[in-house]
């Protein structure tokens, strides 16, 4: 047994997380749970999630694998003691080695330190890993949250290590866990990057820029979902509060009664894809929660809402990492503890105000990395999950006709670059990085205003639902700039035009 005298203050771990039996991403929360229940241990960061196959033995089901950081002043013993209960409680069972599992837990780092422990039959620990190096599935989890961390005993960095191993069939997932509504629902898991997947538009509101009172009874919204979802959606958002400029204020009681039932009928009518709840308010996504749906879209990134939107009175309104937050963080301690996926959209107020970005130089996409960004970290800071966080640059907010043909045409920056230090550190990150790089995004430019514009014609400058055609064009340049969802109002036809530009830019010809 080589163990040192760690210190007895908080110290940073990295733990890879892994789970190939039921479903595998509550699994791997049910364990993490567990620890932040039963012990001093803080999740610090998380990673993305990846689908993996099987390595050692192949005769198996695909892995889900992860990591995060985690604090904690515990000594290494009860650590790892700790750690296996957590395995235990999830339901793990002895069985072979590197065989199926519900849920596996490794410790891969103990800040720079390096150590074997084997007093206890079964729960033994070498720190660091030692196979580390050679799998992808624990080094590409690594690298979202610490790519400069340099290993204590082989001396090269996570992403040093990583770009040494040939590439495999590892790809980034979304999960949308089991809705609340029906003890029979399952998660649905969607492969990242395979496909641009389809969000349908469903406003419950009378005055909505497109579709306003086309959807106000329950009878036409399940019909518009359920020919959305037959002709190609693969979730359904649905939105009780237009945030268009000039739209009318909406109590939280009418705003409740425009989405909760509308969710309660569509998963009772037999709906199972993915439901979002597009609101700021968290009374509202708990509600819609409630009633079945499994994802936030809010608007305003977890902020609460600015006192000038739609008449909204706002009062406690405090700064927390630079930004404005008026809701008390109930939208972000709501986020954090159901463990659903959350869109964060850049936005600055009302959707007709605030475009001056002459801080960064007029430049969009800087604003919106460094605006977004900042959100982010104080998203992962509160406890919401990285693999749980899609971005929205949000186009027709706050931006110029410019800005949002910017942020279109050249959309795939907006994730596609690390803004963190490059230099290497000996030691594990004590807070979670701000990089944007490599989440998933939604982008919603179905018939907005700035299309009519471009499109130039009398009608589409006038009438939303003639700009079709116009959308269709941005949409294309979207998937070829790697969106990974779209937010539409006439699915059918979008998803010709999304599935052709799938065929052509991601070679899908399924």
């Amino acid at each position: 047994m080589n163990i040192p005298e760690l210190p007895k203050q908080r110290r940073i771990l990295a733990l890879a997380l892994g789970s190939n039996i039921g479903d595998r991403v509550a699994n791997i929360e049910g364990a993490l749970s567990y620890l932040e229940s039963n012990s001093d241990i803080r999740i610090v960061d998380t990673s993305f999630l990846y689908e993996t196959r099987p390595m050692y033995v192949l005769d198996q089901p695909k892995f889900i694998n992860g990591a995060c950081l985690v604090s904690t002043a515990m000594d290494p013993q009860n650590l790892i003691n700790t750690i296996k209960d957590a395995e235990s409680r999830q339901g793990r069972l002895p069985g072979i080695r590197n065989g199926p599992r519900v849920v596996d837990l490794d410790v891969l780092f103990d800040d720079s330190n390096a150590y074997n422990l084997n007093s206890v039959p079964g729960r033994s620990l070498t720190v660091p890993h030692p196979k580390i190096h050679e799998r992808e599935f624990v080094l590409r989890p690594l690298a979202d949250m610490m790519p400069h961390f340099r290993h204590p005993t082989l001396k090269s960095t996570i992403a040093e290590l990583l770009s040494r191993l040939s590439e495999t069939s590892i790809q980034q997932i979304l999960n949308f866990p089991a809705h609340s509504r029906n003890s029979d629902a399952s998660n649905v898991v969607w492969t990242l990057r395979s496909q641009t997947f389809i969000m349908a538009t469903l406003n419950t509101t009378p005055d909505s820029f497109s579709d306003g009172g086309d959807n106000e009874n329950v009878q036409s919204a399940l019909q518009y979902s359920t020919d959305a979802v037959e002709t190609g959606a693969d979730i359904v958002d649905i939105g009780g509060f237009s945030t268009r400029p000039g739209s009318y204020f909406v109590s939280e009681e009418e705003e409740l009664s425009r989405t909760a039932p509308f969710i309660a009928a569509l998963r009772k009518g037999g709906l199972k894809v993915p439901i979002s709840i597009d609101t700021f308010r968290s009374s509202v996504a708990e509600k819609a929660l409630d009633a079945g749906a499994n994802c936030i879209n809010d608007v305003y990134a977890l902020t609460g809402p600015p006192e000038d939107v739609a008449g909204t009175q706002t009062t406690d309104i405090s700064m927390e990492d630079e930004v404005r937050v008026s809701d008390n963080g109930a939208m972000l301690a709501l986020a954090a503890r159901w463990k659903v996926p959350v869109i964060l959209m850049h936005s600055r107020g009302p959707a007709d105000k605030n475009k001056d970005y002459s801080k960064y130089g007029g430049n969009i996409l800087e604003a919106v990395q460094d605006e977004l960004g900042i959100r982010v970290h104080r998203a992962l800071k509160a406890g919401v999950r990285r693999w749980n966080i899609i971005l929205d640059p949000g186009i027709g907010f706050s931006k110029s006709i410019r800005d949002n043909v910017i942020l279109i045409r050249d959309h795939s920056q907006l994730t596609n670059n690390r803004t963190e230090i490059t230099k290497s550190s000996e030691c594990l990150p004590s807070s979670p990085s701000i990089s944007l790089h490599n989440f998933p995004t939604l982008v919603g430019t179905s018939r907005k205003r700035f299309l009519g514009h471009l499109a130039g014609r009398e009608e589409t400058k006038i009438s939303p639902k003639s700009r079709d055609w116009a959308t269709a064009a941005a949409v294309t340049s979207l998937v070829q700039q790697n969106a990974d969802i779209l937010r539409v109002h006439a699915v059918n036809s979008m998803r010709d035009v999304i599935r052709v530009a799938d065929g052509i830019w991601r070679e899908q010809y399924k």
